[in-house]
């Protein structure tokens, strides 16, 4: 559920493709929630999608701040954050947290997968922690 002061609108896409950035990877499931637990809730799916033969999935619209807030020094973040998941049965799978999603802007969020080895029957989920934001 979106917070009040959450009156803006980004928009985001993500875009798989093989590790090298070669080829682009359809049919992996893309899940969208919010980012982080509050109050001890889990997080709220938002949208779940396939990406299709260029390895894109539909827009996806997420609350976020206005730009107003970006104009008040030391004001709350000017961005939103949220969490995306990427499976798909050939590669492993990639969590990325924290994606932030500003008021206006339309971003496209590259997710490169890796292929599972074939000797491997269960492995772990590649976990993307980007670095904290400037303040």
């Amino acid at each position: 559920m979106a917070k009040p002061d959450m009156t803006g609108m980004g928009k985001l896409i993500i875009q798989t493709t093989t590790a090298r950035d070669t080829l682009p990877v359809s049919g992996a499931v893309v899940t969208v929630s919010q980012s982080g637990q509050e109050n001890g809730i889990p997080p709220e799916l938002l949208y779940s999608a396939v990406t299709d033969r260029s390895g894109r999935t539909p827009v996806f619209d997420l609350a976020a701040p206005p730009r107003s807030a970006s104009m008040q020094p030391g004001g709350p973040a000017p961005y939103a954050r949220y969490a995306v998941q990427v499976e798909h049965p050939n590669f492993q799978p990639v969590s990325i947290v924290d994606v932030t999603v500003f008021d206006g802007i339309v971003s496209t969020l590259p997710v490169f997968l890796v292929p599972r080895t074939e000797s491997a029957q269960m492995q772990e989920t590649v976990e993307v922690i980007p670095p904290p934001p400037i303040s």
